[in-house]
């Protein structure tokens, strides 16, 4: 073995010491934070999420029902100025209409959702994300809001207004919230190709007013 000088003893010999310590110390670490409990990411945003309850006034000019595996979907198209949609979901069941009469709070005294009346209800959501589009040429803006109930699902709103802060004011407004909230929640659609603006003008063709 050849010989090493007791200088380079000394620099060597450290090294392999903190070598040793460093390994064995984030050994330790690991199974400290593997051991520990803790949530996910998804459910810390989850228990952030604001709640509120909205009053919705409409008047349903079209309704469709589309019974899925294990849920049905209702999609229900209204004559309200701003409010053009709403999306609910329903356990699957033979009498859908008392069904969907029920997760508005209508039934019994109404034991269906009748077309061209106007229907008020209050329902309690909670917010999970706003999408918002912008169209300057036409002078609207387009809002999607996804909730996470396990009924109300969405809602599709149209606003007059182009303004980024009058965009969110107005959208606080029909939420129940503050403009700090929406802002915190809503996204800004920067594609050309809407995803409500095709539905939109369909919709046009088929409302009664």
């Amino acid at each position: 073995m050849p010989y090493l000088k007791p200088q380079i003893l000394l620099i060597i010999l450290p090294m392999i010491l903190l070598g040793i310590a460093f390994w064995t110390g984030s050994d330790l670490l690991t199974k400290k934070i593997l051991g520990l409990s803790y949530r996910t990411l998804d459910k810390l945003q989850a228990d952030t999420l604001p709640q509120v309850e909205l009053t919705l006034n409409f008047t349903v000019v079209d309704m469709k029902v589309e019974k899925e595996q294990k849920f049905t979907q209702v999609k229900i198209k209204t004559a309200n100025s701003l409010l053009k949609r709403l999306e609910i979901e329903i356990p699957n069941s033979n009498f859908p209409e008392v069904a969907i009469a029920q997760k508005f709070g209508l039934y019994p005294q109404q034991q269906e959702l009748k077309l061209n009346k106007q229907i008020q209800v209050k329902i309690p959501v909670i917010l999970k994300v706003i999408k918002a589009e912008i169209e300057k040429k036409q002078g609207l803006s387009f809002i999607e809001v996804r909730t996470a109930n396990n009924t109300l699902r969405k809602l599709d709103f149209v606003l007059p207004v182009t303004e980024i802060n009058m965009v969110e004011a107005m959208t606080a407004k029909l939420l129940n919230l503050s403009p700090e909230e929406v802002r915190k929640l809503i996204r800004y659609q920067v594609q050309n190709q809407s995803w409500l603006k095709p539905k939109i003008k369909k919709a046009a063709k088929t409302e009664i007013i």
